[in-house]
């Protein structure tokens, strides 16, 4: 097998999430790591099948050529880390001044709606559809279209494939967590030089926009001084970064640091200093967070948005809070709350810990084979009684924008996975016939 994905020290969640994977995935089968720089190389090994690691990043656009261009005789497992590829195209492509190979991508995954948006793109002002609206134009469908049997992080993403392609052979794997690291609190709170006497949340990962820390700010503003936890950001923000600004302007100086980018192990020294972690995240791509799963399977409460994959994270340890009007007031309660309360932390700790433990590589790595080998051997069809409920759902409306008065499609393509998995075995399964 050929594994082509970014490898560490690449600054990426996904070169993270192979290189973690890797050693239980090569106790299973013979795999061979390409960066998506030398995909082209992945041929010359002669593999039995290709495996590919993508996401919604411009480094991967070597990766989905590759994919499109290999010989259809070899077979090709994906796993979707992100069902909105757009930004990768749009920076691959569009920035780099290869306008007609995106344009040639928008009509792959899109049809004539890709067609008519490429030629709005190229002729006037750009609208960056890919974070204003990424499910309305995702550009995933011919990445799906092209693998032999893709592999997704969560429900969501499995009905999102589903209503693109109802007869895709698409396999729902948790993500996996990994064993970590464990410092003694006050050791590792002096380590990172945070405050030994108070309770300390924190937020881990690249800081984005879309991490919504801003949120959390105003949120830690609101409760009490007397009640008020410790905040530690640990990710690069730059000197003139607004957030800075938003600290001072809040009176917040003497309750948050930013710890800028954490190599591994002061992540997870954070993780060990911590009580409970709150990591936002919105807009979402059909994403899993690793950093989420990380902290969770350390054992850390969580404080996450009620969106997409986090919303199928168990109550039992993550507190999900809505978006918009009150969204800062439930973080500030959420907070408040869970710093205050060590029996709830603990009862918290202890259930996210037991879902981490289910989610260890070598079990993941198994279903991984299972699926591989399911490739190479031709038996990839899907299986059918969930390919014909998914076709069936799409002929009458189920997992189309707005349709029930949905204006996304993210809860139709949760629908249409739940009732297919609610479906499957009630009627002995099979290759899918057309």
């Amino acid at each position: 097998m050929a594994v082509v994905s970014p490898w560490p020290p690449e600054r990426s969640g996904i070169a993270d999430y192979s290189a973690e994977l890797l050693p239980a995935l090569s106790e299973l089968v013979d795999a061979s790591p390409f960066a998506p720089s030398e995909a082209s190389r992945a041929l010359v090994s002669r593999p039995d099948v290709l495996l590919f690691q993508l996401g919604n990043d411009p480094l991967h656009a070597p990766s989905v050529e590759l994919l499109r261009d290999r010989p259809r005789s070899l077979p090709a497992v994906v796993v979707l880390h992100d069902f909105c590829l757009h930004h990768l195209f749009a920076a691959a492509y569009l920035d780099r001044g290869r306008e007609e190979e995106y344009a040639s991508e928008l009509a792959r995954a899109h049809g004539e709606r890709g067609r008519e948006l490429a030629r709005r793109a190229l002729a006037g002002p750009r609208v960056p559809v890919w974070d204003l609206d990424p499910w309305s134009y995702p550009m995933s469908a011919a990445v799906i279209r092209d693998a032999t049997s893709l592999i997704v992080h969560s429900r969501l993403v499995r009905g999102a494939v589903l209503r693109e392609h109802p007869l895709a052979r698409v396999v729902e794997v948790p993500h996996h967590v990994v064993p970590a690291p464990r410092t003694a609190k006050a050791e590792a709170r002096a380590r990172l030089g945070l405050p030994a006497d108070r309770p300390l949340v924190v937020t881990l990962g690249v800081v984005t926009p879309a991490k919504r820390v801003d949120r959390v700010l105003h949120a830690l503003a609101r409760v009490p001084a007397g009640r008020r936890p410790f905040l530690f950001v640990g990710g690069a923000v730059g000197a003139d970064d607004p957030l800075l600004e938003t600290v001072r302007s809040l009176g917040l100086a003497g309750d948050v640091r930013f710890g800028g980018y954490l190599e591994e192990a002061d992540f997870w020294r954070a993780a060990s200093a911590a009580d409970l972690a709150v990591n936002l995240r919105f807009p979402t791509m059909g994403e899993t967070s690793g950093a989420v799963c990380r902290l969770a399977g350390f054992g850390l409460p969580l404080v996450v948005n009620d969106v997409g994959w986090f919303r199928e994270l168990p109550d039992a340890f993550a507190r999900k809070v809505p978006l918009g009007e009150g969204e800062v007031e439930a973080i500030a309660r959420a907070i408040e709350e869970l710093a205050g309360d060590d029996d709830g932390r603990q009862a918290a700790s202890a259930a996210a810990a037991r879902w981490g433990e289910e989610r260890r590589p070598g079990a993941v790595a198994a279903r991984y084979a299972e699926v591989l080998l399911e490739a190479v051997s031709g038996r990839s069809a899907p299986r059918a009684l969930v390919s014909r409920l998914a076709a069936e759902l799409r002929a009458v409306g189920v997992a189309g924008a707005g349709r029930f008065g949905s204006s996304s499609r993210q809860p139709d393509a949760a629908v249409a996975a739940r009732l297919a998995e609610a479906a499957e075995g009630l009627v002995p399964g099979g290759p899918a016939t057309r």
